[in-house]
């Protein structure tokens, strides 16, 4: 799916971000990082026409059989953009897709979005071109113009024009083109991204831009040192015009666990934003006048604060409210533009996005005394920010950090689920921008260690002589997995809860008792407990029972590596442990036959750790299992390696049998 120019980072400009949990890597960031402008309006395309570029391009289209594994091609992803001299830009994007199948029929649902507080969108042309050539246009009055959040007033001026494409089939065509005039922000300032290469086939990828000739910028152009623009100016000598262009462009084949999109596609940036310092300046200039506190604020952090007397203890209670208190509003970090909204205002409606949260936290720190600073980041990426041009669609999300004790205490005020110091997996390893008093600084949010990230289980089972019995599970989950499961527990029910844990089961078993906490409790490890009746523990064969390691929340059952070779270098950017503990005792006139081998299996990213032994009666069994996932990468040359070690492990876990005789 390609994403239009991006407002959800609408930041400045028009672009839309992917929400970091639906994409992982987001498709099409061209945007506007700060104002963009309009240029004179061309005549408007003919709907039912086809003109020569869409004639040659669809002439030019693959067939669904050249690409049997994807849904759609793209025939023309282009965009024409002139900067004014104030700073005002327009930009001219047109879409053009070919159909394979039905499966490729959600982008006939057409989304813009904008800010109308400073944009202005305006389709140009949309229409369905079908397999017999017919021309079916999208009727002005399909064309529609919502205000997704008219329920929050702070995100009124928040609009999307949409509509839908008429006729779609398989081999159809679709094509729209439309234009945003975005005011500027930074006054004389603009910046624009565009992705060239996609998971899907493009024909034709092109991003025009019109400057004056005075007005100075720079240009990045990432994984593709070929690419050049062709570079003209105007007869009269005062707009220069460059050209990017890419024709013919494979498919990205996504595989587990490779490097992030802006490490694989070809992409650029444009901006004409001298420094990172000249952008922290101005977001300073706009964050600052936001964080002023109305009597009824100081009077709920006195409260709040009250009897608290260390720093860390006040700083907890002052989180714990805007992170739990102060509904998070799903906006991308500047659906609104970048300007926070007054702090009172957030704290007065209870409700707030991103940078909303962060500078009514900052502002309810700075009462009490703790310096507290906005820091931008992109969430759900690692990759150094400070390597790149600077422009403001570098980030989607703004969290805080504050000055405890003389360390830095980062506080994601969105992360209903972390407690006090902790901080959500998507935001640790990226590279923040912490804006103090004006003056920017690149730090890194430190990732988990495996100690830090575990999954902890203990299992108690007690077994009858017909195989039937009992199962005490216990699971402590910390870090990650432990925000995972609180958010899990928060958004149910309890009879959804009972009914999730007997989900777990196995056939013909039955729950005793559990006990899952609705995860408001956010410190301390989140623990799962069960007791279990089994039917069935063991495999019979004649005299014998094979015991095989049970698991009732699953484990890896499988290799995530099936391909025979490897494109891309594989990828791990989290710690983490997983250790198991499970006891077992023997059924009355049963003996211990055999245990299984330990094994210690290495791998490039993992290692994997099995132990069985008796007690001295020899009446229990004890199992311990221990996984451990490093960070790091593996070129593609190891990737047989990586597979291999998966393979063993499986290998392993099928061969760990513990096999008890019936005596006599």
């Amino acid at each position: 799916m390609p994403n239009y120019p991006r407002l959800g980072a609408l930041l400045l400009v028009a672009a839309v971000i992917v929400s970091p949990a639906a994409a992982q890597s987001p498709r099409h960031s061209r945007v506007a990082s700060l104002p963009t402008a309009v240029r004179t309006a061309a005549a408007r395309p003919s709907p039912t026409l086809i003109d020569p570029g869409l004639r040659a391009a669809i002439a030019r289209a693959p067939k669904a059989s050249q690409w049997p594994d994807e849904n759609y091609a793209s025939l023309l992803d282009t965009a024409d953009i002139t900067v004014k001299p104030d700073g005002t830009t327009v930009e001219e994007y047109r879409l053009a897709f070919k159909l394979f199948n039905e499966r490729a029929r959600d982008l006939a649902e057409v989304s813009l979005p904008f800010n109308d507080g400073y944009q202005k969108v305006d389709v140009l042309c949309a229409r369905t071109i079908r397999k017999n050539g017919a021309v079916i246009p999208v009727g002005k009055d399909d064309i529609r113009t919502q205000s997704p959040y008219s329920e929050y007033l702070m995100y009124d001026d928040s609009k999307t024009v949409g509509f839908s494409m008429p006729a779609v089939e398989d081999d159809c065509v679709i094509d729209y083109r439309w234009r945003i005039t975005t005011k500027p922000f930074i006054p004389g300032h603009f910046s624009q991204s565009w992705t060239f290469s996609e998971v899907y086939p493009v024909g034709l990828s092109r991003v025009v831009l019109h400057v004056p000739a005075s007005r100075p910028f720079q240009f990045k152009v990432y994984n593709n040192d070929k690419l050049k623009p062709v570079t003209t100016t105007s007869a009269d000598g005062q707009t220069k015009t460059l050209a990017w262009e890419m024709r013919d462009i494979a498919p990205i084949d996504e595989e587990p666990d490779m490097p992030e999109m802006q490490d694989v596609h070809c992409w650029m940036e444009i901006s004409s934003i001298r420094d990172w310092q000249e952008m922290a300046r101005w977001y300073n200039g706009l964050v600052k006048p936001q964080m002023a506190a109305s009597p009824s604020l100081r009077k709920t952090v006195e409260e709040l604060t009250a009897g608290k007397k260390t720093d860390e203890e006040k700083a907890r209670a002052l989180y714990d409210f805007a992170a739990n208190r102060v509904r998070y509003v799903g906006l991308e970090f500047g659906i609104s533009a970048f300007k926070p909204h007054p702090a009172t205002a957030v704290y007065d409606k209870l409700y707030g996005d991103c940078k909303d949260k962060a500078t009514l936290l900052i502002t309810m720190l700075g009462m009490v005394g703790i310096k507290a600073h906005p820091a931008l980041l992109t969430a759900e990426t690692t990759r150094p920010v400070r390597g790149q041009l600077p422009t403001l669609e570098a980030f989607n999300h703004c969290i805080a950090v504050a000055e405890i004790s003389g360390k830095d205490v980062w506080l994601d005020a969105t992360a209903e689920t972390c407690a006090f110091g902790d901080i959500p997996g998507g935001d640790r390893g990226s590279d923040a921008f912490v804006i103090e008093d004006g003056v920017g600084q690149f730090r890194t949010i430190p990732r988990y260690t495996g100690a830090a990230n575990v999954v902890e289980t203990k299992n108690l089972i007690s077994m009858n002589p017909d195989r039937s019995g009992e199962m005490q599970i216990e699971v402590a989950f910390t870090g990650a997995t432990a925000q995972e499961w609180r958010g899990y527990a928060r958004s149910m029910t309890p009879d959804k809860r009972r009914q999730l844990v007997a989900r777990m089961v196995p056939p013909g078993g039955a729950l005793k008792s559990y006990s899952m906490p609705d995860g408001t409790d956010k410190d301390g490890p989140y623990v799962l407990k069960l007791t279990l009746d089994v039917k069935r523990i063991a495999k019979k064969t004649g005299n014998l029972l094979l015991l095989g390691m049970p698991s009732v929340l699953g484990g890896n059952q499988r290799n995530p590596y099936t391909k025979e070779t490897r494109e891309y270098p594989i990828v791990s950017r989290q710690a983490a442990e997983a250790r198991s503990v499970t006891t077992i005792a023997i059924p009355a006139g049963f003996t211990l036959e055999e245990l299984p081998e330990a094994e210690d299996i290495q791998g490039p990213l993992g290692e994997y750790k099995y132990n069985a032994s008796k007690s001295t009666d020899g009446r229990t069994v004890t199992i311990t299992v221990e996984r451990i996932t490093k960070t790091g990468t593996v070129p593609p040359s190891d990737y047989a390696k990586v597979r291999e070690y998966y393979d063993r492990v499986l290998e392993a876990q099928d061969e760990q049998m513990i096999v008890l005789r019936k005596a006599g």
